[in-house]
């Protein structure tokens, strides 16, 4: 897969879905393509009152984490995850010490991230709530309403193009956060992938070429679970660390 199959379906996704708040999701840098492991960091939506079509672009990223800083902590303890882990599979183990400076310092923090990926699994942007819209993020899928719905036939294609989405990415490191995240994860991934849905809340689902991982939200996530969950992941997918120092 490429960008141009990615952008592909973000511009044929939002032809399906008539919104003035539609996010078209895409890994960083062409870098992201060359890396042994690509990483998608995504969480459940968006926040905001943009109303209009965006592209989470690096440059789209960090200027939202330069703008609102700690009054965006989901952003930047995405960056903080997505640093670490990218880090440590590259054989830097980064301390506590050093993880609270990069909360401070988005320069470093965002050029570390450069070759990875960051998206939600709604494609509208929240305008409306500043907490979690967990029943228009299930509607967003069509879950618990019926094809009489009236806004059956405007998200009824959402679980395939997610599907498409997410396979095109093929990513090795897939981290869903949030309980509404990983339910949703599960449940159109559940005719797709045999026995998706071991994927335990705040665990972890490996397939031939892809780990799954579920965690809580990072928002409220401290220093010292980062670390604690990287070196899971780690260890799951065959001790890569090291794999790499051979």
């Amino acid at each position: 897969m490429s960008i141009v199959e990615v952008r592909k379906i973000n511009h044929e996704w939002e032809d399906e879905l008539d919104d003035t708040s539609f996010w078209h999701y895409e890994p960083f840098s062409d870098g992201y393509w060359k890396e042994k492991y690509k990483i998608v960091l995504c969480n459940a939506e968006a926040y905001g009152d943009s109303r209009e079509n965006c592209v989470m672009t690096f440059e789209k990223f960090k200027e939202r984490i330069v703008k609102y800083g700690k009054d965006a902590p989901t952003l930047v303890r995405s960056a903080l995850f997505l640093y670490c882990l990218y880090k440590k599979l590259h054989g830097i183990t980064l301390s506590e010490g050093k993880l609270l400076e990069l909360s401070d310092n988005y320069d470093e923090l965002l050029e570390g991230i450069r070759n990875t990926m960051y998206m939600n699994l709604r494609k509208e942007e929240n305008c409306e709530s500043k907490t979690e819209d967990t029943n228009g993020i299930f509607r967003s899928f069509c879950f618990n309403f019926s094809e009489n719905d009236k806004d059956y036939s405007i998200y009824k294609h959402n679980k395939g193009f997610t599907l498409d989405f997410i396979d095109a990415l093929e990513a090795d490191i897939f981290i869903i956060t949030s309980k509404t995240g990983w339910e949703v994860l599960t449940r159109i991934y559940k005719d797709e992938i045999e026995h998706i849905n071991n994927l335990p809340k705040w665990g972890m689902y490996k397939t031939k070429k892809t780990l799954y991982v579920s965690m809580e939200h990072p928002s409220p996530r401290a220093i010292p679970s980062i670390n604690k969950w990287i070196k899971l992941i780690i260890d799951k997918t065959g001790k890569i660390y090291e794999e790499l120092q051979k």
